[in-house]
């Protein structure tokens, strides 16, 4: 009998493990992006289905946020990140398991905890999935836009690090674009760019992005993203 159950708790433990273990060790090299793409914080899933979709599982309490009073600041969010050379542009697809007010998925510009932007598809305060975008230069903001209430919305990117300017634009069928917000970030250095998942207050979120595309160009109109 003991042994018996000391065998169930190896094999536990050892599923455990190997779910960690898959999750920070994904090979990410299938994944359609010009630069190499590196997961960083630990997820409870994290991988690649095709060259163009990526699923990232957030564990409980993982989030990306310094609070505008510097008061509250946290940055255990999982994500997938590359560093781009030029000027790009980054599309996808989001799709998550909204569960808990504050859960989503995002499109991530990261240089350090305190310079950064998450253009997020989340669960607001009052559990309505939103347009969120967060831009902090050594203090964060948080703006919410138009709900959408469909569970998916295509998403994009258009920035340049040397410039250090960039712009948010969502869209409900990945053609017709609509610009959310542009901004400059004081810092990019250090910049990476990419997507997260993140589940704040509840218990874990699953996010699928798909149909991804990184293009090494500027926008030809301004106005409408392409």
């Amino acid at each position: 009998m003991k042994s018996a159950v000391l065998t169930k708790l190896i094999l536990a433990v050892s599923a455990v493990l190997s779910c960690h273990l898959s999750a920070r060790g994904q090979d990410l090299t299938a994944l359609a992006t010009p630069w190499p793409a590196v997961l960083e914080h630990k997820a409870v899933a994290c991988r690649v289905e095709d060259p163009t979709t990526l699923v990232i599982s957030a564990p409980a309490g993982s989030n990306i946020f310094l609070s505008p009073d510097g008061g509250f600041h946290a940055d255990n969010a999982p994500r997938v990140l590359f560093k781009p050379e030029g000027p790009f542009i980054l599309t996808a697809r989001l799709q998550p398991e909204f569960r808990d007010k504050w859960d989503g998925g995002v499109l991530l510009l990261y240089n350090d905890a305190g310079h950064y932007a998450k253009f997020c598809y989340e669960a607001d305060y009052r559990n309505t999935p939103r347009i969120v975008s967060v831009v902090c230069n050594e203090r964060g903001d948080d703006c919410n836009s138009a709900p959408v209430p469909e569970g998916a919305v295509y998403y994009r990117i258009v920035g340049s690090s040397a410039k250090e300017s960039f712009a948010f634009y969502a869209s409900a069928d990945g053609r017709a674009w609509y610009l959310i917000r542009t901004f400059r970030l004081t810092k990019t250095d250090t910049l990476r760019v990419g997507f997260s998942a993140q589940s704040p207050g509840g218990a874990g979120c699953t996010v699928r992005f798909s149909e991804i595309q990184v293009e090494r160009r500027e926008a030809k109109d301004f106005w409408d993203g392409n």
